[in-house]
């Protein structure tokens, strides 16, 4: 069954499905939607997980073996592939058809984040859809963020008027994550039930806290190094989740590097256009593409990476050192072309 993430509660309160397939290029969704198949399996009973990273060189009978491995511990696991590229190739696509053939009693969980219509149109793909859920994650389009955030105020017991979620869309860019980060703390300041139009929504905004992840995106970007730093500096103090900031910095890395490789073939508008940056955003973007070279966006990605293995390793003192060093070089200018 094809379903959107919106639904995916409901459905989980009817009981579990034999497979999650959870795909797409919105990471907070992704990520979201995986917790509650987490979540849902945890109280249904399945206490056993099994995790793959899947990578050119997994070793796809490691699938078949798992299912055929009866847990000594448990009667039901949630087998659970994180596969980034979303492409499985051949051995990995025949694998997932075998896996839903065989019917298993354990729980699959595919998780993916590069994903497209062809992935979409796929054999192992379909065959995942048809035997429980596929949840596509796709972008949220700046059109529907308002309605997308007045949604989500909803579940959290707060209601916003038009206006009031048009403004927040336009303050957060389109910013998916600043967005959940928002609505977050809106839910916590206003009780179940209020009502809030534009001028409760400014009030809150302008009394925001200072030191967020998205501030710190803006002060790079704008090559305020000294102002980054003591960004950062708040962030760490204030204990901010180190997977958020990570996925903040790499989101705008990623928008920079795609109109780099955009405005080669095209006009900076056509670029803008394609990539959906908002009108508030464009200056900031052509500015950080234009002071760094498109090797200094990839290095700085691939150190979000170690940055990410940090974060996981729970290695917080490196993991600030780090992160201050890389924004500071970023922001520093023209000298931002030799980070290595």
């Amino acid at each position: 069954m094809k379903l959107y993430p919106d639904r995916l509660e409901q459905r989980l309160a009817r009981g579990l499905d034999k497979t999650y397939l959870i795909a797409g290029p919105e990471h907070l969704l992704v990520e979201e939607a995986s917790d509650a198949v987490r979540r849902a399996a945890r109280d249904a009973g399945v206490a056993e997980r099994v995790v793959f990273e899947v990578d050119g060189r997994f070793d796809w009978q490691q699938l078949g073996a798992a299912t055929e491995n009866l847990s000594l511990f448990a009667s039901q696991r949630l087998i659970e592939l994180r596969m980034p590229s979303g492409k499985p190739g051949r051995e990995g696509g025949a694998a997932l058809r075998a896996w839903v053939e065989r019917g298993s009693d354990d729980i699959l969980l595919v998780k993916c984040n590069a994903w497209d219509l062809t992935q979409e149109k796929s054999a192992w793909a379909k065959a995942l859809e048809q035997a429980g859920v596929y949840l596509p994650c796709w972008t949220i389009k700046p059109h529907q963020l308002p309605e997308w955030i007045e949604r989500r105020l909803a579940t959290r017991g707060v209601r916003t008027d038009s206006a009031a979620s048009r403004f927040l869309a336009e303050r957060l860019e389109g910013n998916l994550l600043a967005a959940a980060q928002e609505i977050e703390r809106l839910a916590l300041l206003y009780p179940r039930g209020a009502l809030l139009g534009l001028d409760e929504v400014r009030a809150a905004v302008a009394d925001s806290a200072r030191f967020d992840s998205f501030r710190l995106v803006e002060l790079v970007l704008s090559a305020k190094a000294g102002a980054a730093l003591r960004c950062i500096r708040g962030l760490r103090d204030a204990d901010t989740a180190m997977p958020m900031i990570i996925s903040a910095l790499a989101r705008e890395l990623q928008l920079v590097l795609g109109f780099q490789v955009r405005i080669r073939r095209m006009s900076k508008a056509a670029a803008f256009a394609e990539l959906e940056v908002w009108r508030s955003r464009q200056a900031a973007v052509e500015r950080a593409a234009g002071q760094w070279s498109t090797h200094v966006v990839r290095s700085a990605l691939a150190e979000l990476a170690n940055l990410d293995r940090m974060a996981k390793s729970n290695d917080r003192h490196e993991f600030w050192v780090a992160l201050e060093r890389l924004c500071v070089r970023l922001a520093a200018g023209p000298g931002a072309r030799h980070v290595a």
